[in-house]
């Protein structure tokens, strides 16, 4: 049987955060929806999923194949998860790697980001339709390189004036086939992964008997190191100088990557778990994930944390497009 339910975040990372533990597979998370405004319980299984997400339709391949070759990948970083968590430390050099490995996959390989790409494409394919309309003679040029490639059946309806009228660029929207988004994806992963690997890695650590880190469906948070309103609407990359990547292992630990730290481990005070949790919080697609009903998150610095309790009626708490 062929799956197609895809967990773009894997439940081995999500188990982390399971009410009870790693340990007990019918363990439950607690889940914070922006869309419908409700908090539930369920298991890790039932979120942070698409249908068909990384489903391929490749001469000679399952449909299933690089689903089950992300499954691979993923049967080796959940491990390292568990043994960072009970070292609480990334100082073994495997299980870094593949730390690392699990962030850039999160930032790179998800509906939101694969929808901005869809967006951009759209827009281009948009405008190149907008100028090979311009003229009746641009219009010939390009049907005719299109027959000669292949793309367009020699036979096809292609009159310029029936095209022209019936062109509107809002009743329609370009779909990218599920090879071309997954291909762009690990394009990118390969340029990103050394970026990654190039920044120095702070493990911090909640204090004893906090409710901890909360973590979301889109949890490798790139931000810029100092708050800055003039920077709200730049564009920020893993390249960028001055940026950080927040990211929670569980809810005891979490690492922030950035190119002026040291490598190292710190302590932190719940108020700082609270600021860590405001930036995943502001930095999910549309929901969050927790172990306990108890955590605190800090959106505005100037004001004290808040409880969870609060989050859904919080208005910054919003689905991101």
């Amino acid at each position: 049987m062929v799956a197609k339910r895809h967990h773009f975040v894997p439940t081995c990372y999500l188990e982390v955060f399971c009410i009870q533990g790693a340990k007990k597979k019918a363990s439950d998370i607690y889940v914070f929806d922006a869309v419908t405004r409700k908090d539930f319980r369920t298991s890790p299984d039932n979120v942070a999923l698409q249908t068909d997400f990384n489903t391929i339709d490749l001469e000679g391949h399952k449909p299933d194949a690089f689903e089950l070759a992300m499954a691979s990948v993923e049967s080796d970083i959940g491990p390292a998860l568990v043994r960072i968590i009970a070292a609480k430390s990334i100082a073994n050099e495997e299980d870094r790697i593949l730390l690392l490995n699990l962030i850039g996959l999160l930032h790179i390989r998800n509906p939101r980001l694969r929808e901005r790409f869809r967006q951009f494409r759209d827009r281009v394919a948009k405008m190149i339709l907008d100028v090979a309309m311009s003229s009746r003679k641009m219009w010939d040029f390009q049907v005719q390189n299109a027959k000669d490639a292949g793309f367009i059946a020699q036979d096809a309806d292609t009159d310029y004036d029936k095209m022209k009228k019936d062109f509107n660029p809002d009743a329609y929207r370009i779909e990218v086939p599920n090879e071309e988004n997954i291909r762009t994806e690990m394009d990118t992963f390969d340029h990103a992964l050394p970026l990654l690997f190039d920044r120095k890695w702070l493990l911090l650590k909640a204090p004893e008997g906090s409710a901890g880190f909360v973590t979301c469906d889109h949890p490798a948070s790139l931000i810029w190191s100092e708050p800055d309103p003039k920077r709200r609407h730049l564009r920020i990359g893993l390249k960028f100088k001055g940026t950080e990547i927040l990211f929670p292992i569980s809810p005891h630990l979490a690492v922030v990557g950035a190119y002026e730290l040291e490598n190292g481990e710190c302590d932190i005070t719940e108020e700082q778990v609270a600021s860590c949790n405001g930036t995943i919080i502001l930095n999910s697609h549309r929901q969050v994930y927790a172990r306990t009903m108890s955590f605190t998150y800090q959106i505005d610095q100037s004001k004290p944390p808040r409880k969870a309790s609060e989050l859904l009626e919080d208005g910054r708490f919003k689905p991101t497009p």
